[in-house]
């Protein structure tokens, strides 16, 4: 007769999954236990009481074939199906001549691959082993911003930092964050008035960076995972009615302040009285009206076509239908993580998701706001879709830890 050792070891020579190997002996090893205190209670010695226990689980074999079963490595198809479709809809705004942007189909192809790459390795990833290197990654963002702050490139009055073929951008921070923060809203004990330093420090080094929507971006991700976490309600009022009144003073600053032409610019939409001195309002106002439903011209429009602007490119080329499409696949991929989220139980696998979540969120929905000129302009891209390697693979990497956490789903 085995011991509950030698009986928990043949159980996991049948797992062929080794990530589930810990969580299989914890379990087991719990029942063997109160089992064996079972037997203990009515008169069994303690050999014996441990041959009970083990007789009593079954047969070592059936039982491991039956955990391997259970705990077979996932693919959510339903998630991955969709970020395929996005990632070739990168596509489209590229294939019309006249946007004289064919030379960038090839790269296009390189990104996409990347794209799919970066997801696949952060799937098979263990997400879990991220949360032990919150601190870590959170002081490697702020190195990296160091860095990118003190570069010396620039593009649209955003610093970056080139070496060769190596470019480091705001964007790349954003994960970082994410994950950072995810693992210090997974802890119970960590210090609201820490962590509020903490989003201060990166909000400080986004508004240095002087690009708008990253620091929305930013702070959409950390306000989600602290509306997310475990604090009180009265703690999340607090900070609510704090920030509200830090929002109101910036308003009231914005429109008290002697701001420049381009920065007043920015701030206009469609329905901002005295539009005559900004062409791309007035362009992209122009666009909206004259769509049809299956496209009226390929004709170019300004700057940013296949990048900040990739959405009202493909409604203009292509028509409605297909731009209604394009955004119901965007659609359905915020849907279904949000549908698996109910079924995570592991806490800092939910607020990754939840983080990625808010990241592809503020980005599909402030560039269809601003297409109806219901906020301002700004540089936000489309994730998948923008032209770019950052739109993918920060996507992708989102992408890649929902998998990864769906992945381990029955054993966290």
């Amino acid at each position: 007769m085995r011991t509950i050792k030698e009986f928990i070891q043949h159980v996991k020579g049948h797992i062929r999954n080794k990530d589930a190997h810990d969580a299989v002996e914890k379990e087991l090893t719990y029942h063997l236990a109160k089992s064996k205190q079972a037997w203990q209670k009515k008169g069994y010695s303690d050999i014996d009481a441990e041959q009970q226990a083990v007789h009593e689980m079954g047969n070592a074999t059936n039982l491991g074939v039956s955990l391997n079963q259970i705990h077979q490595p996932k693919i959510d198809w339903l998630l991955v199906i969709p970020f395929v479709l996005a990632a070739m809809c990168s596509f489209l705004p590229l294939l019309p001549a006249e946007l004289a942007l064919r030379d960038f189909i090839i790269r296009n192809v390189v990104i996409v691959i990347g794209g799919i790459a970066v997801a696949i390795l952060f799937m098979r990833l263990d997400f879990r082993k991220l949360e032990r290197y919150s601190t870590l990654i959170y002081v490697l963002a702020c190195l990296l911003f160091l860095i990118i702050l003190n570069g010396n490139g620039m593009i649209n009055g955003v610093t970056f930092f080139k070496a060769g073929p190596l470019e480091l951008k705001g964007w790349m921070t954003l994960p970082l964050f994410l994950i950072a923060f995810a693992g210090f809203f997974a802890k119970q004990k960590k210090s609201l008035w820490l962590l509020l330093i903490l989003y201060f420090i990166g909000a400080y080094y986004y508004m240095r960076l002087s690009d708008i929507s990253l620091l929305c971006t930013y702070t959409a991700i950390i306000a989600t995972l602290f509306y997310a976490s475990s604090f009180s309600r009265k703690q999340k009022l607090t900070v609510t009615v704090a920030f509200s009144f830090l929002f109101v003073a910036l308003i009231s600053y914005l429109m008290l302040a002697p701001l420049k032409p381009y920065q007043l610019s920015r701030m206009q939409t469609i329905y901002t009285p005295g539009l005559e001195d900004n062409p791309n309002v007035l362009l992209l106002s122009s666009v909206m009206k004259q769509l049809a439903w299956f496209g009226t011209s390929n004709q170019p429009f300004a700057g940013g076509a296949h990048t900040d602007l990739v959405l009202l490119t493909i409604l203009q080329t292509y028509g409605i239908i297909a731009g209604v499409i394009v955004v119901g696949i965007l659609g359905f991929i915020i849907y279904r993580i949000a549908h698996t989220l109910r079924i995570i139980q592991n806490e800092y696998g939910r607020l990754l998701m939840i983080g990625g979540l808010a990241f592809l969120t503020t980005q599909i929905v402030y560039q269809i706001l601003m297409l109806f000129g219901l906020v301002p302009l700004m540089s936000m891209p489309i994730p998948f879709i923008s032209y770019g390697l950052f739109p993918m693979l920060l996507g992708s990497v989102a992408i890649g830890l929902t998998l990864s956490i769906y992945r381990r789903k029955s054993y966290i």
